[in-house]
């Protein structure tokens, strides 16, 4: 069965500074599917952007990383990542991390998720 369903695990946003995105509540979806990375090039040189993804089981506290996290984007071109994950793996709640790092960074990226949502 192919994917129906999709959400926005963090909306395009200009970045200057490294970001936890806010929690979604992705307990509906079950299987396997896709957590897509859509970015421009940093701005500079020197500059990178990691993107990885956490979850919690309150959305609040006890984050912990999922073990998806995207290759490093740098200023030499945008970026357009899937990753084919299960999604049964991840807790009730999940946030993309973007950690930027070289000097007075910058990057706009959006994460979505793609994937079977139990309609029960």
């Amino acid at each position: 069965m192919r994917p129906t369903n999709l959400i926005a695990l963090s909306v395009a946003a200009a970045l200057s500074a490294t970001n936890n995105g806010v929690a979604v509540d992705v307990s509906g979806f079950t299987g396997n599917g896709y957590v897509v990375l859509n970015s421009s090039a940093t701005g500079g040189a020197g500059q990178t952007s990691d993107v990885k993804l956490q979850h919690s089981d309150d959305g609040v506290s006890g984050w912990a990383d999922t073990g998806v996290a995207f290759d490093q984007v740098t200023n030499a071109a945008a970026s357009y990542q899937a990753k084919y994950v299960s999604l049964d793996q991840f807790k009730k709640y999940v946030r993309v991390v973007n950690t930027l790092g070289g000097s007075t960074p910058t990057v706009t990226a959006s994460v979505s998720l793609v994937g079977d949502k139990d309609q029960g």
